[in-house]
């Protein structure tokens, strides 16, 4: 931050005008049944303390000189958070703690040991090495005509390796909650070292007035430890002026800031939002003292009472915490019906704790705080990604700033449950990732502020999506290639199904350690939603690398919430798993078929059947819901589901400790063993 030196000159005071010609009718009550809440203030009133300097500041800026000028545009900005000191403007505010360094505090972090953490993890790499062994040893052995599919099988399952390390890293200690004091002047409120002003920003767009006043009212109404303030920051983007009459009849702490320019084309519309108000809040010539914070909401996330209770003290465990984050909930989510998984427990409830653990900072774009000398160091919320979160929480972690996470869920919101919707949400999340990684700029890898440790956790994110986007379609695939072809892409030996049983299990102890046995259902659900989301994760890629090439713009598409949700035709997120349903039922039937008409059963040929089962179930998932929507049936056939995956892959290996040996050479099973289907490939198998 920059600081004004003496002498500089100083800006102009801003001009105030009164709104002219506002015509337009708005009725609306402001609930006064809670303590401490403003009543409705008429037009003048707002007027008259938009002309104090109290609350917002409004100019008609109009361009002169040509006739085609358009109608001017109404800007409504923020006050400086120092515009109440008259000292301001002759001298900068010194940044509490920063200059003085014998007064700052430094945060140290504090973890302790997960023991099934590391007995899981070191298990499962042992486990991983020798399966490795066996793979390589005793399972290649496929012919010329072969060899190279099994290859890319064992590529594709140590891709699927790296990527269960690195999730496996955050069951490897956990973070030391500490026990915050007890204010003795506000009983059950906790004690902190500095009074905070919260500066709580809901960036919105054209989300739905009622939706925003729950969040507006939910903020307005949590509980502050003793000695800190709030000011409430509604950012409209939309320039709506019912919005605008409902903040200023809510009095002076809560401002409306509207009327920016979006360019065109503009990457990610919440950040140039954040950022307009941050600017005018926090103008450059000032320093900004450490007890400043800013909060962000989303849109439709309302806060409980006591989030500022539990999340404010954290800051004081040093002045160098740069954030403090909370989970997310959704009110509109049954957890047993969750196959797109929106709860993400997986994340919240053992990531995230990892992560702060780790010191890895995951900013997830809501419901968390961040000091305000933190956010203005690193240029404000990130404008060249459209995942301005994960961008920031890394920009933080460049410039020093440690991270905090509440293990509470302290907001809940609105998921959004419309297919379309749905894929949009994750489309955006993944070519956001993309982006950051195809720019050199910006790519966490060349990043010489962070430890190799930071840039690699800071990447997992678009590996994931890669492993995801050529492991799901390859295993999707291998059953198909065995029904109607007769490949089979390994030789089952002893070895084998040992190595491979041994390694499913030490898989399964590291992705589906739960906490709470209510999880291991929730754990399954992120495995479905990432078979669901293959494609999105190809075709984001490819939109990101395009948009690189071609110096195209994406643009950001908020996740419509309320009224205005997107009811468009899914058919477009549905043709696919529609597909990919239709084809592994018929070779399921075909298998059958098999079966009855002279094929060995205990061969791979039941193995595939039952994989093919196995990678039905996501498909049909959302098929069903697509067609049948919500409710007890869909509860229902997701319990029966989350049965049947288990038991396909429990039979397959029971079938294949069975089967003593078996060389693909010597198969009897496939349609392509028919002489009339598949005789290239038969005599491509004979030759071998």
């Amino acid at each position: 931050m920059g600081v004004k030196e003496p002498g500089a000159s100083q800006k102009p005071a801003k001009v105030v005008y009164p709104a002219v010609g506002d015509q337009e009718e708005y009725h609306d009550v402001v609930p006064g049944t809670q303590a401490g809440r403003p009543g409705v203030q008429s037009n003048q009133q707002a007027v008259m303390a938009d002309s104090t300097g109290q609350q917002n500041t409004m100019i008609k800026s109009v361009k002169s000189g040509l006739p085609e000028e358009p109608a001017p545009i109404a800007v409504y900005a923020a006050t400086p958070f120092n515009a109440q000191d008259p000292a301001s403007s002759k001298q900068p505010i010194t940044a509490a703690g920063v200059e003085d360094k014998t007064d700052f505090k430094y945060f140290q972090r504090q973890t302790e040991i997960h023991w099934y953490g590391w007995i899981a993890m070191t298990f499962y790499v042992c486990a991983f090495i020798f399966y490795m062994y066996v793979r390589i040893a005793h399972s290649l052995d496929l012919g010329r005509g072969y060899i190279w599919y099994g290859i890319y099988l064992l590529c594709v399952e140590v891709l699927g390796f790296t990527t269960t390390i690195i999730y496996g890293l955050n069951l490897l200690w956990n973070p030391v909650i500490e026990q915050f004091p007890e204010d003795p002047e506000s009983p059950g409120r906790p004690k902190v070292r500095l009074p905070y002003h919260v500066r709580v920003c809901v960036p919105c767009y054209k989300e739905d007035l009622e939706i925003l006043r729950r969040t507006i009212l939910a903020a307005y109404d949590a509980v502050l430890p003793a000695g800190c303030a709030r000011t409430i920051y509604l950012c409209d983007d939309g320039k709506d002026p019912r919005k605008r009459k409902w903040c200023e009849s809510m009095g002076k702490e809560v401002v409306y800031v509207s009327g920016r320019v979006r360019a065109p084309g503009e990457m990610n519309g919440k950040s140039g939002n954040m950022n307009n108000a941050l600017n005018q809040i926090y103008p450059k010539e000032y320093a900004i003292p450490g007890n400043e914070l800013v909060c962000v909401f989303d849109a439709d996330q309302v806060a409980k009472r006591d989030f500022f209770l539990k999340t404010l003290p954290y800051f004081d465990a040093g002045d160098d915490i740069g954030m403090v984050l909370s989970p997310q909930c959704f009110h509109n989510l049954n957890l047993h019906e969750d196959i797109f998984n929106h709860s993400n427990i997986h994340f919240w409830e053992y990531m995230q704790p990892g992560y702060d653990a780790l010191g890895f900072i995951s900013c997830t774009g809501t419901n968390f705080l961040v000091r305000a000398q933190a956010v203005m160091e690193v240029g404000g919320s990130p404008m060249y990604t459209m995942t301005e979160d994960y961008a920031l929480g890394m920009e933080l972690k460049k410039f020093g700033w440690h991270c905090r996470y509440v293990q509470e869920y302290l907001a809940i919101g609105e998921a959004p449950h419309e297919v379309r919707n749905m894929y949009q949400q994750r489309s955006r999340w993944t070519k956001g990732h993309f982006q950051i990684m195809f720019n050199p700029k910006v790519c966490p890898l060349f990043q010489s502020k962070l430890s190799w440790g930071m840039r690699i956790l800071y990447s997992s994110g678009v590996w994931a999506y890669m492993c995801a986007a050529i492991s799901t379609p390859t295993f999707i695939m291998i059953p198909l290639i065995t029904i109607w072809i007769g490949v089979f892409p390994l030789v089952i030996t002893r070895w084998l199904t040992l190595g491979l049983t041994i390694y499913s299990v030490a898989t399964q102890m590291v992705l589906y350690y739960v906490r709470h046995p209510n999880h291991t259902e929730a754990l399954w659900f992120a495995a479905v939603a990432n078979s669901l989301l293959w494609w999105t994760y190809i075709k984001a890629c490819w939109r990101a690398i395009t948009a690189k090439l071609f110096c195209s713009v994406i643009t950001f598409k908020a996740t419509a919430k309320g009224p205005g949700k997107l009811e468009n035709s899914a058919f477009r997120d549905l043709w696919l798993p529609g597909l990919s349903f239709i084809l592994l039922m018929i070779s399921v039937g075909v298998a059958i078929w098999q079966l009855f008409t002279g094929a060995a059963v205990l061969s791979p040929l039941c193995i595939s059947m039952l994989w093919a089962i196995y990678n039905a179930i996501p498909p049909y998932l959302i098929l069903h819901f697509a067609i049948f929507g919500r409710g007890l049936p869909l509860q229902y056939m997701c319990k029966l589901c989350f049965v049947l995956g288990w038991f396909c892959g429990i039979a397959a290996l029971v079938v294949m400790w069975i089967i003593k040996v078996y060389n693909p050479r010597e198969y009897n099973g496939g349609i392509a063993q028919n002489e009339s289907i598949g005789v290239l490939f038969r005599k491509i198998h004979n030759e071998t």
